[in-house]
């Protein structure tokens, strides 16, 4: 009899109901594969753009959510060998998802063996958030020892790992955040001034409460009007980095911005950085890893979601109820 794995197909594009949890067969590895067994899958912001159809790359349906996926390989394809062996935990990188599933079948050459100590709900964080933080602070900016930075969402996934890389790397960070609970997340986790960035003048409370000085990066992935404002914050020859627009709205600066304040604006996407610049990309991976397996960052994980929640898990992100990373418990 075959043997059967609950799995989330994506059935259609639109809201949280064409999410659906279905039965299918626990496929088999293929040469250079391994079969894992999913402990537990990341939830990312892309999963919902991807849901919605408005991610930027194309998804073909049915599709099965997930970058990433922690789990215990449960049997090897032909040419696998060391470091892998059934029984080992790793993170499984899966280009072109998978994760949210009970068991998936993962290229052993995008697997990352895990230290025994590192929690696999934490492990999730690594590929995704972990090197995109990493990448954008140790590859796009500049040396940030001394400078100041200001970190949209810091309570997030990729926000939380942000305030904490910033500061090993000797920065001050004002981190800002839509609730106090969540600013008081990024004060915990290193961060010297935290603002509400819902209030609609914080460009005006952060000046004020940095003694009228303004910061020499922005890292912003809000999008719309918050985007435009940070501009006010910006010293001259300063730098924003763009990850992304989780508000869904766009934003708009005249050029001559960038003229009057000699400001620079860099964008960046992890699969271009995975696909053109992989050393660099397993290098950050590499590092990230090794800090989180040393204790000298921590992973901020939400509430985790049984499989069968998945609905819940997207409603929670899209309403900003969430905090830090996101999984699904398979």
């Amino acid at each position: 009899m075959t043997k059967t794995m609950k799995q989330v197909s994506l059935t259609s594009f639109g809201s949280i109901e064409s999410l659906q949890v279905v039965e299918q067969p626990v496929p088999s590895p293929g040469k250079g594969q391994l079969l894992v067994r999913v402990i537990a899958a990341g939830v990312n912001y892309s999963d919902l753009l991807r849901r919605r159809n408005t991610y930027f790359m194309p998804t073909p349906l049915p599709y099965v959510l997930g970058a990433e996926a922690v789990g215990e390989v449960v049997a090897l394809g032909d040419g696998v060998g060391e470091p892998y062996q059934t029984g080992s935990r790793v993170l499984a990188i899966l280009p072109a998802g998978g994760g949210y599933a009970e068991y998936v079948v993962a290229e052993a050459a995008y697997c990352v063996p895990l230290p025994p100590h590192v929690d696999a709900a934490a492990a999730t964080a690594i590929f995704v958030q972990g090197s995109t933080a990493h990448l954008m602070l140790h590859q796009l900016a500049s040396d940030l020892h001394g400078k100041t930075v200001l970190i949209h969402a810091a309570a997030g996934g990729v926000g939380s790992l942000l305030v904490q890389l910033a500061k090993l790397a000797g920065a001050r960070v004002i981190a800002t955040a839509s609730t106090e609970a969540k600013l008081q997340v990024a004060r915990e986790l290193g961060a010297d001034l935290t603002i509400n960035y819902t209030s609609g003048n914080w460009p005006s409370l952060l000046l004020a409460a940095n003694d009228g000085e303004k910061v020499d990066l922005v890292l912003e992935m809000v999008g719309g009007k918050i985007y435009e404002q940070s501009f006010e914050c910006l010293t001259i020859d300063g730098t924003m980095i763009v990850y992304g627009a989780a508000s869904g709205e766009k934003g708009f600066i005249h050029s001559e911005a960038f003229v009057d304040g000699s400001f620079q604006i860099l964008g960046f996407n992890l699969a271009h950085f995975i696909q053109y610049k992989t050393e660099l990309w397993q290098q950050s991976l590499g590092a990230v890893i090794g800090l989180l397996a040393e204790g000298k960052v921590q992973v901020v994980s939400s509430s985790s979601y049984p499989l069968r929640e998945v609905r819940q898990a997207h409603l929670d992100i899209e309403n900003r109820l969430t905090t830090g990373k996101v999984v699904l418990i398979a």
